[in-house]
């Protein structure tokens, strides 16, 4: 696992745009949600990749789900529906795998 990051280095305000500009392309993206519901899962993963530096989603999920409950918003959505979002920019910022992108995955013609 990458050790790309540090809390000082966390750029939180390109992490939100960042989501704010590809969340629609996520797997757990749907039209009856929009960036806000899940920005606070987002935020919470993406600050737990400095936070638990060389640590496995796994081993910090608990922490991440107190911090999400903790700082979670007025109409959150609950941590089953938001995991993914939160593991993704975990892994984002740690660098252990990027971001699911628009194109990822897509094949041209055969």
């Amino acid at each position: 696992m990458s050790d790309k990051t540090t809390q000082e280095s966390i750029d939180l305000a390109a992490e939100e745009k960042y989501w704010r500009e590809n969340h629609d392309a996520q797997p757990h993206a749907t039209e009856s949600t929009t960036y806000e519901h899940f920005a606070p899962a987002y935020r919470v993963g993406a600050k737990a990749a400095a936070k638990y530096p060389r640590k496995e989603f796994g081993e910090i999920e608990d922490d991440v789900v107190l911090d999400y409950e903790k700082h979670q918003i007025g109409s959150a959505l609950p941590w089953d529906h938001v995991r993914s979002a939160s593991k993704a920019a975990w892994a984002k910022v740690s660098g252990v795998i990027s971001a699911r992108e628009p194109t990822r995955g897509m094949r041209g013609g055969l």
